[in-house]
């Protein structure tokens, strides 16, 4: 569907659009991300068809190699940039930031982001900005790196109290050398586009200038939609390009254009391609806009109320830790 989508919207035909055939995952990579306990049972899984990953993640025949070449393509996007070969890539199949080192979950078995990060750590960065707008929080993801400063998480995501994981508070910001690096910013039912501008305006410009990254790994958060049917944000794909233009802004301001993009979660096949459709104009520079979305709802005071208290309580626990000054 993504590739039809792409093809038909005219960017395959642009001069620096190409597409890179992804690898399988390494058996390195995978072994320093999940146990070997994990792994066996994934294959035992994909060679019967039988049991499941988790109560949301059934298991399948072929499961091995579908995980091992989904999550291996995102490792290929970053090859390519490391070898000089592209400034960014897209891969619509990746963003598994709910598998963590003994379990997978909420549709992930494999977590290709925390492989992508420890390759990049293998090269040598030293600091690693993860920009998960997904509306699910990556809490798979966090459990890898939330005591490493090399790597900055900033997750904006529905209320933990209302959706999966039921993680991702505010009041979890890293631990030991990693304090202070772990930002999570959530949000309550039915916040839409004014309100989620309001936060990232006051919260990611700072933190990314601060932590000048060095490379970033972004999920774009298609279903943060209105209409995905798996959340409860009421967003548009405005406010979608309005961060990925930053995103990719400030790939090009400190990491000299390294950006990774993965598609995450997306529920609603409309919205899933306009999402993308926007994301690639941005990283690709080719136009494309999506049809018009009028929401169901305008953002009312009582929301407002909660996003301007939990902006403050991240800035009150976070920006200390970096001599950033909060707003009054």
């Amino acid at each position: 569907m993504v590739r039809d989508f792409i093809d038909s919207s005219g960017f395959l035909e642009k001069p620096n659009v190409e597409i890179i055939k992804p690898n399988p995952l390494s058996k390195d990579l995978l072994e320093r991300i999940h146990s070997l306990e994990y792994i066996q049972k994934v294959k035992r899984i994909s060679e019967t068809g039988e049991g499941d990953i988790d109560i949301d993640t059934p298991g399948f025949k072929g499961l091995w190699e579908n995980a091992l070449i989904t999550n291996g393509a995102t490792v290929t996007g970053v090859e390519a940039i490391l070898e000089g070969r592209v400034n960014h890539f897209y891969t619509p199949t990746g963003g598994f930031h709910h598998a963590n080192y003994n379990t997978g979950g909420g549709f992930c078995i494999f977590n290709d982001i925390a492989a992508s990060v420890h390759r990049l750590l293998d090269a040598g960065f030293k600091r690693i900005l993860i920009a998960d707008f997904d509306v699910h929080h990556g809490n798979g993801t966090q459990s890898y790196f939330d005591k490493d400063p090399r790597v900055m998480m900033i997750s904006f995501h529905e209320d933990p109290e209302w959706l999966y994981p039921h993680e991702g508070y505010i009041h979890e910001i890293g631990e030991g050398p990693g304090k202070g690096y772990n930002i999570n910013m959530h949000f309550p039912l039915d916040a839409g586009d004014a309100v989620y501008r309001y936060a990232f305006d006051r919260l990611v410009p700072p933190l990314v200038n601060f932590y000048r990254p060095e490379f970033i790994l972004f999920l774009p958060g298609f279903d943060a939609h209105y209409r995905d049917p798996l959340a409860h944000l009421n967003l548009t794909t405005h406010m979608i390009r309005y961060v990925a233009e930053y995103i990719h802004n400030a790939a090009h301001k400190w990491c000299g254009g390294k950006l990774g993009v993965v598609s995450g979660g997306g529920y609603h096949p409309d919205t899933f391609r306009w999402g993308i459709g926007e994301v690639m104009s941005v990283i690709t520079g080719h136009e494309y806009s999506a049809p018009t979305q009028n929401p169901p709802f305008e953002d009312d005071e009582e929301t407002w109320e909660i996003v301007r208290k939990n902006v403050k309580e991240v800035e009150d626990l976070v920006f200390p830790l970096h001599n950033l000054v909060p707003h009054d």
